[in-house]
């Protein structure tokens, strides 16, 4: 599926003339014009050419990724170049390749998007096309299934084995490069069994260690590490755990793994909240991505961590998993001989991306001259402050015939924010994980006259807000940051929404000395302490400066453990390799 493929049917030369380069660009934007009634503009055709380079292109939201990246993929793929282009969720994969189909086919290309839900049958049709839209993950799953696949069969014909694997391969174009080549590294690709044998103590276990850490009293039983959020229990900890009645089940467990489940349960205790971190739907656990606020299907959290919190809910605790295929999102990217992207947000990072992928970030002006307008930033006392300001500004600006956007960190803040509005009567909708298939609906409608969306990040990629003439009259759609999330590019990304391609439009940013991101920089305990001295500062400017600097630690954090992650799987590799194992079939510890 993702080995080179028969691309007789397209006809080009190498991407080395300009000239060439100045013909294929003007017969895609004919293309376009043509079928789908758009002119292509010199800012699109600029981002396309950076792209050719590999580049991670910035270009504001709205200003037109979508065809840079088609413009560039069809370059491509008739230089006989295989084409992949990773967009954030399968909606837009099969919203994208749908949409551009008549483009492609008028260019004598083949396209076509792979999701998660497809049969292996539908994927070997669709890994045919010229250009391929899916997610990365989804690239870098079948990827890793096509190479046990073939470990199979070399190892039923040994004397045809290819121990170089499968190739390289050719072009990956990243749609919104930022969530996925920086937010998504930190959890690596894994294929895992379904079940592991001599695991009949686990539901036992995670039950029991469920229960036993409530009763536990942090520095007391236990501490948390400020610098790396391990946690461990003390002598006092140890003491309670092995004095504590335990079922039978847990008879032939050592000291150890009890000390373990106990560690475990407390991790979750403490640091996975429900509706932030994940949703309980259908009795099962999805994952939450915490950059997005999309739901994860098919994933799981990792060393039983996922268990742990199947037995806090009441749920079934499966057993856990067992890894047979796994690697980073840095080692799949650098398979591809041609690497780019685009996202509006990227120049926070440019850093990071240049070390990490050896890609430069170019920024692209936009096509026309922004009329957002920044409202002062407000400060609050606590969230209940914060979100009575914040429902009197939008009873405010609904009242003008505008529209309003209000971005939240978690499903749990979105729906106390709804609670909100409901008490003052103001008729709202709410975009988080648990409506995920209503999407697209409702972000394309929330420019609307009055029309207030409560939304978690989701709202902030992918999909155009238009607006009716007079919302725009009235001054468009208004943003509202209601609290700083770790990273600032991810704010950016929300206040992009408003005053896109010219549009007039508006955003505000709210911040409280309750927000998350002083516990997520300094732990509880020192966030608490703050949080103190803040309340008798009075001096709004401090507290914008912790609040900021606070985000700032917590950027860092989420960089050094992805570099650390990159570090780890290097090393990790170079061993195995030494020892004549596969890094990628023969993963020897759980990951996420």
């Amino acid at each position: 599926m993702l080995t080179a493929k028969n691309k007789s049917a397209v006809h080009g030369q190498p991407l080395s003339d300009a000239r060439l380069i100045t013909s294929l660009i003007d017969e895609v934007g004919s293309a376009i014009r043509e079928h789908l009634g758009i002119a292509i503009r010199p800012t699109q055709i600029d981002a396309a050419r950076f792209l050719l380079g590999q580049s991670i292109v910035e270009m504001q939201t709205g200003e037109g990724k979508t065809l840079s990246i088609a413009t560039a993929a069809i370059l491509m793929a008739k230089s006989r170049r295989r084409v992949f282009v990773a967009t954030a969720n399968d909606y837009l994969a099969t919203r994208d390749a749908s949409l551009l189909q008549p483009v492609f086919q008028s260019m004598g290309l083949t396209v076509a998007s792979i999701t998660a839900g497809m049969s292996a049958a539908e994927k070997h049709v669709a890994y045919a096309a010229d250009v391929v839209y899916s997610t990365l993950r989804q690239l870098g799953f079948d990827y890793l299934v096509e190479r046990i696949e073939q470990r199979q069969r070399d190892s039923q014909n040994p004397s045809m084995a290819d121990r170089d694997g499968i190739k390289t391969l050719d072009v990956l174009l990243v749609d919104e490069a930022d969530s996925v080549l920086i937010d998504e590294a930190r959890t690596p690709l894994v294929i895992s069994s379904s079940t592991v044998s001599g695991e009949t103590d686990c539901e036992a276990a995670c039950r029991w260690a469920a229960d036993f850490a409530k009763t536990l009293t942090r520095d007391v039983d236990f501490v948390v590490s400020n610098e790396t959020d391990a946690i461990a229990l003390t002598d006092t900890g140890h003491r309670n755990v092995l004095r504590a009645k335990m079922p039978a089940e847990m008879n032939a467990m050592t000291t150890t793994d009890i000390v373990h489940r106990v560690e475990t349960a407390l991790c979750v205790f403490t640091r996975y909240r429900r509706d932030q971190h994940y949703i309980v739907t259908e009795n099962q656990i999805q994952l939450i991505d915490e950059f997005t606020g999309r739901g994860q299907v098919n994933r799981t959290f990792a060393a039983g961590i996922h268990q742990a919190i199947q037995a806090r809910e009441g749920l079934t605790v499966t057993p856990p998993a067992m890894p047979i295929a796994q690697m980073t999102i840095q080692d799949f990217v650098a398979r591809f001989d041609h690497l780019a992207g685009m996202t509006a947000t990227a120049w926070e990072d440019r850093g990071e991306i240049a070390e990490v992928y050896g890609l430069s970030v170019r920024r692209i002006a936009p096509w026309k001259r922004s009329q957002r307008i920044e409202c002062q930033m407000i400060t609050c006392e606590s969230e209940t402050t914060k979100f009575a300001a914040i429902a009197d500004e939008i009873q405010g600006v609904i009242a003008s015939g505008r529209a309003v956007l209000v971005g939240t960190r978690t499903i749990e803040k979105s729906e106390r924010l709804s609670g909100v509005l409901r008490s003052r009567g103001l008729q709202h909708v709410v975009l988080n994980a648990r409506y995920v298939d209503q999407e697209a609906e409702l972000v394309q409608r929330a420019g609307t006259p009055g029309r207030i969306t409560v939304a978690t990040n989701m709202a902030g990629r992918g999909t155009d807000i238009p607006l009716e003439a007079s919302v725009a009259a009235a001054g468009g759609l208004h943003v509202i940051v209601s609290e700083p999330h770790s990273a600032s590019r991810i704010d950016r990304q929300l206040i992009g929404r408003a005053a896109r391609q010219g549009d007039p439009g508006s955003y505000r940013c709210y911040l409280s000395i309750e927000d998350e991101i002083l516990d997520q920089a300094y732990g509880r305990t020192v966030a608490d302490a703050l949080r103190l001295t803040m309340r008798g500062s009075n001096s709004e400017k401090r507290v914008r400066w912790q609040l900021r600097r606070a985000q700032s630690a917590v950027a860092r954090m989420h960089r050094r453990s992805r570099h650390l992650l990159a570090t780890q799987a290097r090393s990790l590799a170079q061993q195995m390799s030494s020892l004549g194992l596969d890094p990628q079939l023969d993963p020897i510890s759980e990951s996420q």
